[in-house]
């Protein structure tokens, strides 16, 4: 039976050895080289690089709640869970993880990373679980490993969505992108991911005007379980309205364009003027003839009145595109 390292717990001994909040500054020497999982976890290590390389059996490791300030380097290749949350990691190059291709889950949470290299996350070709959260990140990475079924993006600075990045994740199923600085997605954005399921979008700089009116449509169609509702943020007159409760008019007045006839309606001589034209606009098909049915008409006037019957056609059409403008 292998040694248990002085202070840390060993329930499989030279299988599993956790030394956690130990307050070590280097790695236990004493860890057997059969352990397949290690937690060095919540103490006070600033280096470990090529430390563990020996580890050739190592599957699961966590150096969470740590003080390193680079990702790790000669890390074993066997490595299937790498646990980095809580570190002050600031950046990810293109060879930090060359030699991680089995890694399945990869957690940077809380780090402090502004930029992943275009290449970091090449080749890992197995990794179905990446979180990113409560980093500093602008951008939504590139790259990105089509494997994933969970990406967490939450509690970035992401101010966009770029849709080559996402297009390739055909297996995503699950997308966590709240907190973060989006005003708006662009068109096809989640059509893109067949296998999405679900999908969080709270606590971002919603601007409800046009350009959000593709994510407004896909939210009414109900095809996805979102975790929480979409709030306006802009502009001032729908801050802090839920999305959902909105009308299209409401979020983009000009969706329904004047036809071609609006201005000679508006202008042409009220005599001149019949019940045979369409609607005001284009999206309205209905005859003003039946909108001038429903009008109420008072007993000072007479119906039969032709006269009458243009003055209320000439009203219709003032309070129709009165209403439909305003």
């Amino acid at each position: 039976m292998s040694p248990c390292p002085p202070g840390c717990c060993c329930p499989g001994p030279g299988f599993l050895v956790l030394c956690e909040s130990l307050g070590l500054r280097s790695l236990p020497r004493s860890v057997p080289l059969s352990t397949s999982a290690l937690s060095v976890a919540r103490n006070q290590l600033c280096n470990v690089d090529h430390l563990l390389r020996p580890f050739s059996g190592l599957q699961e490791l966590s150096l969470s709640h740590n003080l390193l300030a680079r990702f790790p380097r000669g890390l074993p290749p066997s490595l299937e869970s790498l646990l980095l949350q809580e570190n002050r990691i600031t950046y990810i190059t293109s060879g930090s993880l060359r030699q991680l291709r089995n890694l399945t889950r990869l957690d940077l949470e809380d780090n402090r990373i502004r930029a992943i290299q275009p290449g970091a996350l090449q080749g890992l070709n197995k990794l179905q679980v990446l979180t990113l959260k409560g980093n500093k990140l602008s951008s939504l990475p590139v790259n990105l490993p089509p494997s994933l079924t969970d990406l967490d993006l939450s509690g970035n600075c992401i101010a966009s969505l770029d849709l080559p990045s996402l297009s390739a994740l055909i297996n995503l199923q699950v997308l966590q992108i709240n907190s973060n600085c989006l005003r708006s997605v662009p068109e096809n954005t989640f059509d893109i991911l067949p296998r999405l399921r679900s999908v969080d979008l709270t606590d971002n700089l919603w601007v409800c005007q046009c350009d959000i009116l593709y994510l407004y449509r896909w939210l009414v169609s109900g095809r996805l379980k979102m975790a929480t509702d979409v709030v306006c943020k802009e502009p001032v007159h729908l801050a802090q309205h839920l999305l959902l409760n909105l009308s299209v008019i409401s979020i983009c007045p000009h969706v329904l364009k004047p036809n071609r006839k609006t201005n000679q309606l508006m202008f042409n001589n009220a005599a001149a003027m019949d019940t045979s034209h369409p609607g005001l606009y284009e999206d309205n098909e209905e005859p003003l003839k039946e909108i001038s049915k429903r009008l109420p008409i008072t007993k000072t006037q007479n119906p039969h009145d032709p006269h009458k019957s243009v003055l209320n056609i000439y009203g219709a059409i003032l309070l129709c595109f009165g209403l439909l403008v305003f």
